[in-house]
């Protein structure tokens, strides 16, 4: 009954966003990088019982997100009497990795750390981290392997060696209203398309006044780099080299191929037909909220803002009805997938072996099925062991929510290999920066060549990833 409560409090919470913001609470929060937190979290973690140890845990997620793990520590706290989960909340996950790196020399490291996907190769290269693999073998637990989502595993094994235990994950996906695709006299139900398919829909989905000004787009975007990394994966083009990364350290970055091109051309195409409404780099709930509000027909967005599109569509009285489909591709049939995003748990080397245990204990927790069918229901990430869908919750989930089953496909729909494992490198942030500069230049006419705005990030990121590994080899 106490966590009923709590979780009526979190979807209060999530209401309330909803009705703020348009209905996205925060596309980073769901992809790469969480958004300001709230000011008073709904669910507060309890006090500490005597005679348990501490064991310090340092997560970056904020929202109504923050609020489902927040429960799930109090749910971890009071299953057992002998650790307690001390979980300290970093703003986001860049100020997460950033007071983690600070910390490195002062030995005032957490005990377990949950940090974004793209500090995944920063994080091995501390050399104060315990692989989850080497505790997996100790204990004999393959078996959680085994049933990790393949493509989750896949982003989180290095050389063979899965280095932290996923937990929140998601993937790209491309929404539409199929209300205005009906009107337009286009298949609602079409999961796959191509870029020329996309370009020639928005322009049917544009709509105009008679003053010729544009009241309906047919598609909102913002400039990501990782959907940009989403559109190399699913072409079976790699963003850094040897392998991404995952066979041996990344040298350098790859990304000006002919498929980052096609991707930037593929927007900027949209962009001069007059058929899409460009947000810029920081137009996250710009973007989403042009789509929620009938301003665009499509937008790109992370799976993970899927039920937030539902129940926003609900709110305001189902005028939209939310379609789901995989991200377009510069021909069909498609060739690969998409990547994942999201978050994963470290455990550090840092305080008593009785503390890593402890730590390896609330990770374990936080992996299993059943933890990870409640934590899917209510935040929207996508599970990571399989397992979780024969758990009641999830199949409730999946019956509310059957878009949700369209993300799922997409990262099942090729075989998991080191161009949808997304990239490993030390350097990443700086890489997307990058890329998101470039991407801009070009969208707003700045930079008149896709190869050309390429050819520079790839420059400047190959500088900044051999000042990295020449300090960390």
């Amino acid at each position: 009954m106490r966590y009923a409560k709590q979780i009526i409090l979190v979807l209060l919470a999530t209401i309330l966003l909803v009705g703020c913001g348009g209905g996205n609470t925060s596309t980073a929060n769901t992809a790469s990088t969480p958004a300001a937190p709230a000011a008073t979290p709904a669910v507060k973690l309890d006090p500490q019982k005597p005679g348990t140890l501490k064991i310090s845990f340092w997560y970056g997620l904020s929202g109504v997100n923050g609020d489902v793990l927040r429960t799930l520590i109090n749910k971890y706290n009071e299953s057992q009497n002998k650790y307690y989960i001390d979980g300290i909340f970093q703003s986001s996950y860049d100020d997460t990795l950033s007071k983690f790196n600070a910390s490195l020399s002062g030995n005032q490291l957490p005990n377990v750390v949950q940090v974004y996907d793209i500090g995944t190769q920063r994080m091995v290269d501390t050399k104060q981290i315990i692989p989850v693999q080497d505790l997996i073998n100790r204990d004999h637990l393959q078996s959680v392997v085994d049933d990790l989502e393949p493509a989750i595993r896949n982003y989180y094994t290095i050389n063979g060696t899965l280095y932290s235990m996923p937990f929140n994950s998601s993937t790209m996906v491309m929404y539409y209203d199929k209300n205005a695709f009906k009107a337009a006299g286009l298949d609602p139900n079409q999961k796959l398309w191509s870029y020329d398919q996309v370009i020639a829909a928005a322009k049917k989905l544009t709509q105009k006044d008679s003053s010729g000004k544009v009241t309906r787009a047919g598609i909102s975007f913002y400039d990501y780099s990782w959907f940009f990394e989403q559109a190399l994966a699913s072409s079976n083009q790699f963003l850094a080299t040897p392998n991404n990364g995952r066979s041996g350290r990344a040298t350098q970055y790859s990304f000006n191929n002919d498929a980052g091109v096609k991707w930037l051309e593929f927007e900027k195409q949209l962009i001069s037909d007059g058929s899409a409404k460009y947000f810029g780099a920081s137009g996250s709930s710009s973007s989403s909220s042009a789509f929620l509000k009938g301003q665009s027909a499509m937008t790109f967005e992370s799976v993970a803002s899927m039920r937030n599109f539902v129940n926003t569509a609900a709110k305001n009285g189902n005028k939209l009805d939310i379609g789901v489909a995989y991200i377009p591709r510069p021909t069909l049939p498609a060739q690969g997938r998409t990547a994942i995003g999201g978050a994963s748990l470290w455990i550090t080397n840092k305080g008593t072996k009785e503390q890593q245990e402890g730590a390896w204990d609330f990770t374990k927790f936080l992996s299993q099925p059943d933890t990870q069918a409640y934590w899917s229901s209510n935040t929207g990430y996508i599970p990571t062991r399989l397992s979780a869908y024969n758990q009641q919750t999830m199949k409730d989930t999946l019956a509310k929510y059957p878009q949700f089953q369209v993300g799922l496909d997409q990262i099942r729909s090729s075989q998991t290999n080191y161009y949808n494992a997304g990239a490993a490198t030390g350097n990443m942030l700086t890489m997307r920066n990058n890329v998101q500069t470039a991407m801009d230049a070009y969208l707003t006419g700045q930079t008149s060549s896709a190869k050309s705005a390429l050819d520079s990030a790839v420059q400047k990121s190959n500088d900044s990833l051999q000042e990295y590994n020449d300090a960390n080899q």
